[in-house]
């Protein structure tokens, strides 16, 4: 018994010594964190973007809706030929004509259905794009600041804070409030803002969704 108990110790000293040896071999410095999501939202440039964003979905919207227009207006003389094509005083070479012209106006209504179709899938896809561009634009230019500001702090490593893990709980289960970095990268980006009339115009979007979905109507 004693004997298991010595090789125990033995077994528990050696790890506490390879433990203690690296963690002397560690650059020294802090762990701070950061709520990139925090950071991004208050980025000057994100509302700047989401504007631009908003105004090339405004346009497209414009569009769609001018096809959908002209889409109901092929229906409705889709109907009334129709119903035209139906009265009887009509002799049968003149019913094979307005035949004819139903199925004439028929395909033109198909084709717009499709080109409308086309439209919100090739635009919402040309938007998805957009967006992804400026999100990743905006997060490198984020990523560099924080990584330089990390090399001149001496910072030994930082964390994000904002979102979850795959097990669906924060990355961070706890910090000190000093070592939160968030308002320090937000400052360092904001330096250079422009004169604050000239954000205010893209405020009121900030808080909705970049890229809003096309109006399907």
């Amino acid at each position: 018994m004693s004997k298991k108990i010595s090789v125990i110790a033995w077994i528990a000293a050696g790890t506490l010594a390879l433990s203690t040896a690296a963690l002397a071999q560690m650059p020294s410095g802090r762990i701070v964190i950061v709520d990139l999501n925090q950071v991004f939202n208050q980025y000057y440039k994100t509302p700047i973007a989401s504007a631009k964003l908003k105004d090339t979905v405004d346009s497209y919207n414009k569009e769609q809706e001018d096809m959908i227009t002209a889409y109901k207006k092929q229906i409705d003389e889709l109907n009334k030929l129709r119903e035209d094509q139906e009265k009887p005083e009509y002799t049968q070479e003149v019913r094979d004509q307005k035949k004819k012209a139903v199925q004439e106006k028929l395909a033109e209504t198909q084709k717009t259905q499709r080109d409308i179709d086309e439209y919100k899938r090739s635009h919402q896809q040309i938007l998805e794009q957009q967006t992804q561009r400026m999100r990743q634009t905006i997060l490198t230019e984020i990523k560099d600041v924080i990584n330089k500001e990390a090399r001149d702090a001496g910072y030994l490593m930082v964390l994000d804070k904002s979102g979850n893990t795959l097990n669906g709980v924060p990355p961070v289960v706890y910090s000190q409030d000093a070592l939160d970095i968030t308002d320090d990268i937000v400052k360092i980006l904001n330096k250079n803002a422009p004169a604050k009339s000239a954000v205010e115009k893209s405020k009121g979007d900030e808080n909705k969704p970049v890229v809003p979905p096309l109006d399907t109507k």
